[in-house]
């Protein structure tokens, strides 16, 4: 059964079949029953699909993402189903686990799939799939810096700031030694942030800041295995910063494992700040990042421009949404917890 059939069946032009599913309003009540009355006798839903190609638009977004296990990447799926829900807009997923070759496939079928519009999240952004992207014609939005990418509308967090705040408290503690452990598919802002503020404080203040950064992924197990590589090394720094919570957990049983108090053996801090930065022994301190708000408006901006189109207006927008640095017991401050900064 088809649009086609049902048209045939009731009577009408298959321009009138689409009016009664689109925009029954038009269309005369007594023609309209009879539609509906054929469609309900052969059980027939309309193709959401052929309804997008009708009407031009499909209701459907798609979001491209790293990771979905990680917090701050489910954080930020919240907020993006929670402002496509309230406009009436499906979301359709893709991992790409740090790949570009399974990025630029997703950008591909999405195409194909017709949705309205796309939000971008992580690093990666290849040049051939940057390519496939201007090709799209759709609202395209980005989360992260605008680097490699030509996209028109992006929003991030300001990582460079949380980086200068969360080394300055750190050095302040006395932590002279200071190894990062990152995910490089999809923690590369912050391992350059990261990078950037040490080599600015030791400028400023004229110490010698030793730093070293080690690749892991972003997990219990990913934190725990570099933590052991590192005792293998014999290179235990003052302070361990971890890019996610979930590799600062893996650390944190790393070092219980070895016999290793937090904080006086080893300080530890993280990037993230879900619920379980604040319950664990130590509790850590942690860079709060608002995901879910940046996952909604990254959602705004995208439906913005999808129903907006019609203004042909092209224009650059950027927004950058600020965190707070939690400063907890794990890095060896003894004053009462309190938030950095807002």
């Amino acid at each position: 059964m088809n649009i086609q059939k049902i048209a045939e069946l009731a009577g009408v032009s298959v321009a009138t079949v689409s009016r009664v599913f689109n925009h029954p309003d038009k269309v005369l009540p007594e023609t309209r029953e009879k539609v509906l009355a054929v469609t309900e006798a052969h059980n027939f839903t309309p193709n959401w699909f052929a309804r997008g190609l009708t009407i031009g638009t499909t209701k459907t977004i798609a979001l491209i993402i790293p990771a979905i296990v990680s917090d701050l990447y489910q954080n930020i799926i919240s907020g993006v189903e929670t402002v496509a829900g309230n406009k009436g807009y499906a979301v359709i997923f893709g991992q790409t686990r740090g790949d570009w070759e399974t990025e630029y496939n997703f950008l591909k079928l999405m195409k194909e799939r017709k949705v309205d519009g796309i939000i971008h999240v992580g690093t990666i952004f290849a040049q051939e799939s940057n390519e496939e992207s201007l090709s799209l014609d759709m609202p395209l939005v980005h989360i992260g810096k605008n680097e490699g990418c030509d996209c028109k509308i992006h929003c991030y967090f300001d990582t460079d700031e949380a980086a200068r705040r969360l080394l300055s408290h750190l050095t302040d503690l006395g932590h002279r030694s200071i190894s990062l452990v990152y995910d490089k598919k999809q923690d590369k802002d912050i391992a350059v942030s990261v990078e950037n503020a040490l080599k600015t404080l030791a400028r400023e203040s004229g110490d010698k800041v030793f730093f070293k950064s080690y690749e892991a992924e972003d997990s219990t197990e990913g934190g725990y295995l570099a933590l052991q590589r590192i005792i293998k090394e014999n290179s235990l720094p003052d302070v361990l910063i971890t890019a996610g919570d979930l590799q600062a957990i893996g650390t944190l049983k790393a070092a219980r494992d070895s016999k290793l108090k937090i904080p006086q053996d080893l300080a530890l801090a993280s990037f993230n700040d879900s619920p379980v930065c604040s319950v664990v022994s130590p509790a850590l301190t942690s860079v709060e990042m608002p995901a879910a708000k940046l996952g909604m408006t990254a959602a705004r901006l995208l439906i913005d421009g999808i129903e907006n189109e019609d203004d042909e207006a092209e224009y650059s927008q950027e927004l950058i949404l600020q965190p707070k640095l939690k400063i907890r017991e794990s890095c060896g401050n003894t004053s009462d917890i309190f938030e950095l900064f807002d």
